[in-house]
């Protein structure tokens, strides 16, 4: 009877019920019956209403078959619903068949049997990769984020399984983004409890290198790649490279990043990194991961980026040196990426950089710091990321930068500063100068405006000689144009100045009309940063000083500039012989060295032989009868000066012949056709830079001589190019 039963009943099922059955082979290692399979799946597009009642079906037969462990007949349940998500994606009933669907991975992924995880990511993964026609409104994927961030992060006795079954956790990850970003309707991906499980699990991957022993090289060739790299799936696949495909799924996740949605992304990036010590010098993996990022993102989204790393470098400002290094290594890795991008924020960006700085500079001085010199490491850091940024910038906001940071530098007013202001002046200077290298100047006036010289002329003569070298190379490479300064930083009395290779132009009327304006202002202040400070200048100090006159000279020499810096050499001279002026005998014998390099270089350039003869015939008397200090014969003083105690041991007082001649040099001058008026005056500086910048109308500029006439026609073309510049040109005897 039972069997009688049986035959009735099983006519009874509904057909596609028969038509599921009819697929299971009757040995479970057999396989899915194919041809069956074929009628099963006609049937569901022909009667797409059917769809949702197939799915649950043949979820109940997975349900069963894994309480029974038939694990062969699993897998066809699986290839079925694999089979049938492929062929109706497109039916308007999808939706119901795909909640079956997720349903049946769901109860794969709760079995904890690695085989079967594994299986159904991949089913997962298939599903993710198909295009629905129809909308979704109440789908989540909650459980599998979580599922798949717990596989990416398994460790079993088997390695080989557990870097399987990482890759399975990350390609789960992978497509549950690829599903969810897709359609707006879905569930909110980007959500904080959601990206704190993913983005954790693919870092983690990007790091451990426990399992990926043969993964060298993936790191550093990931760096490489640019935003276009994320179709790459089927490289990472065939490698089964945890690392690998973590690199890309970082890529993917923050390429598909809006605004709105990329600081819920990067708060567990900075958060990873705080967590597995990421920070610490030299920071290898958090510049490689950021580097991603910065690759991935949108342009225009970069500044979100270092906005973030400062910002996280706000809230661990009482970390350790060595993590503060780590996030400033970062973001001086990071700037050049972001371009002109970071435009928005510039001033911003760079106001937070340099409280950062101060506060590290406070830090530094105070009795709470346990190492001065990691402090000291941060802070150079920090300056490389200032002028790394600096130099991603357009020319115009590089001008900004500089002003900005001239602004900062504390108590240029006072006579006496806090030894954090002083300190702080002094880092603020190294910063100005690192961004500084980073702009080719055009024209003078463009970046030497009168709100910015006037700042930099005092700092070139304020009490600390590191800040007047430093500033004296701030000089030095705004004013070179023309690549000269390499041969002119360290110049000595040399006798032939082609070996120099020099490139010399005619200036340009904008570069004369600036210096008609400035001359004054900037020759005092290299004459008091010569003389100040009771003349403690180092060696350093007045090879900064004659290089900027050499600069001066080379490429701004028209005629008033060159007659007012033989005014200026000859008032150092006057003052290294005046008993009255407070310098060391050994800064006396660095000035009238200075003088008589610079005589030197200048008389060469202008090509005068009665001029070159005086200043050779003196530099050859102070060889034969001057102190050693003095002597210039083999390019460089015989003796450093540091045994003179007293200005008489220097031999100048009574000896004519071992000083340069005003009138003799006049003479010259004026035999080559040059206006030598203003020569005879004494060269007098005023007392501070403010008074020395004439504001107004720029018809006409007062100097300590008198007025000076300015021609108002600029010629607002540029000088030559580098490219058909003259080399060794010298300076023509008649007037320009």
């Amino acid at each position: 009877m039972a069997s009688c039963l049986g035959c009735c009943c099983a006519p009874c099922k509904p057909r596609y019920r028969r038509l599921v059955d009819a697929i299971y082979p009757e040995q479970p290692d057999q396989g899915l019956v194919k041809a069956n399979m074929q009628k099963l799946t006609f049937y569901a597009c022909s009667h797409p209403e059917k769809l949702d009642r197939i799915g649950d079906y043949l979820v109940s037969r997975l349900s069963r078959d894994l309480y029974r462990l038939r694990l062969g007949l699993v897998k066809v349940s699986v290839e079925a619903m694999d089979q049938l998500l492929q062929s109706c994606h497109g039916s308007l009933s999808l939706n119901l068949f795909v909640e079956s669907f997720l349903k049946m991975v769901q109860k794969l992924l709760e079995t904890n049997d690695p085989e079967l995880e594994m299986l159904a990511t991949e089913s997962f993964v298939n599903f993710a990769n198909i295009e629905e026609d129809t909308p979704s409104y109440h789908r989540r994927y909650d459980f599998f984020i979580s599922k798949f961030s717990s596989m990416c992060h398994r460790r079993t006795a088997d390695r080989a399984l557990s870097r399987r079954l990482r890759f399975a956790g990350l390609r789960g990850l992978r497509g549950v983004v690829w599903k969810t970003v897709s359609d707006d309707l879905q569930a909110n991906i980007w959500e904080k409890q959601h990206m704190e499980k993913i983005v954790p699990s693919i870092l983690y991957n990007m790091h451990d290198k426990d399992l990926d022993v043969n993964d060298v090289g993936d790191e550093s060739d990931s760096c490489a790649l640019g935003a276009g790299a994320v179709d790459g799936e089927q490289t990472a696949t065939d490698s089964g490279s945890p690392k690998a495909l973590s690199d890309q799924c970082l890529r993917e996740l923050m390429g598909k990043a809006s605004f709105g949605s990329m600081r819920s992304v990067l708060q567990p990036v900075l958060r990873h990194c705080d967590l597995h010590n990421l920070w610490i010098p030299p920071a290898e993996y958090a510049i490689s991961s950021f580097r991603a990022i910065m690759y991935s993102i949108q342009t225009q989204y970069s500044y979100v980026v270092i906005q973030a790393l400062i910002g996280h470098l706000d809230e661990r400002g009482d970390a350790d040196a060595t993590t503060r290094i780590g996030i400033a290594s970062v973001l001086s890795a990071i700037v050049p990426i972001a371009g002109t991008s970071i435009g928005p924020s510039l001033l911003e960006i760079f106001n937070s950089l340099l409280r950062h700085l101060r506060s590290s500079v406070e830090f530094q001085l105070s009795d709470a710091c346990p190492s001065a010199e990691k402090e000291k490491l941060y802070q150079e850091t920090l300056i490389n990321a200032m002028g790394d940024f600096a130099n991603s910038l357009p020319d115009y906001q590089k001008v900004e930068i500089m002003m900005f940071t001239i602004g900062k530098v504390p108590a240029l007013n006072e006579e006496s500063m806090k030894r954090s202001d002083a300190f702080l002046q002094h880092v603020l200077v190294k910063t100005l100068l690192k961004v500084a290298t980073k702009y080719r100047t055009g024209y003078l006036a463009t970046v030497l405006t009168s709100s910015f010289l006037g700042p930099l002329l005092k700092l070139a003569h304020v009490d600390d000689a590191k800040v007047r070298l430093l500033t004296q190379q701030i000089l030095h490479t705004l004013i070179d144009r023309h690549a000269n300064l390499a041969q002119l930083q360290h110049v000595g009395c040399v006798s032939d100045v082609a070996e120099l290779q020099l490139t010399v132009e005619k200036s340009s009327r904008a570069d004369q009309m600036f210096m008609k304006k400035n001359m004054h202002a900037i020759l005092s202040t290299l004459y008091r940063s010569a003389t100040s400070g009771g003349g403690v200048n180092s060696q350093a100090n007045m090879d900064a000083i004659l290089c900027t006159l050499s600069l001066l000279c080379v490429e701004v020499g028209f005629d008033e500039v060159l007659v007012e810096l033989f005014r200026l050499v000859f008032g150092l001279q006057t003052s290294a012989l005046d008993h009255t002026v407070r310098i060391t005998a050994q800064n006396r014998a660095r000035i009238h060295n200075l003088v008589a390099k610079y005589l030197n270089l200048s008389s060469q350039l202008l090509a005068i032989p009665a001029l070159c003869q005086h200043i050779q015939q003196v530099i050859k008397s102070r060889s034969q009868r001057a102190h050693p200090a003095l002597d210039l014969s083999s390019g460089q003083p015989a003796d450093d000066g540091s045994g003179l105690e007293t200005i008489e041991a220097l031999r100048m007082d009574d000896d004519a012949s071992l000083l340069f001649d005003k009138a003799a040099v006049a003479d010259a001058l004026r035999a080559s056709g040059k206006d030598v008026t203003r020569l005879s005056m004494p060269f007098a500086a005023k007392a501070t830079p403010d008074s020395l910048l004439v504001g107004g109308s720029a018809a006409h500029t007062v100097t300590d001589g008198g007025s000076a006439s300015l021609d108002m026609s600029v010629d607002s073309s540029p000088g030559m190019s580098r490219d058909v510049s003259r080399r060794n040109t010298v300076f023509t005897a008649g007037p320009r």
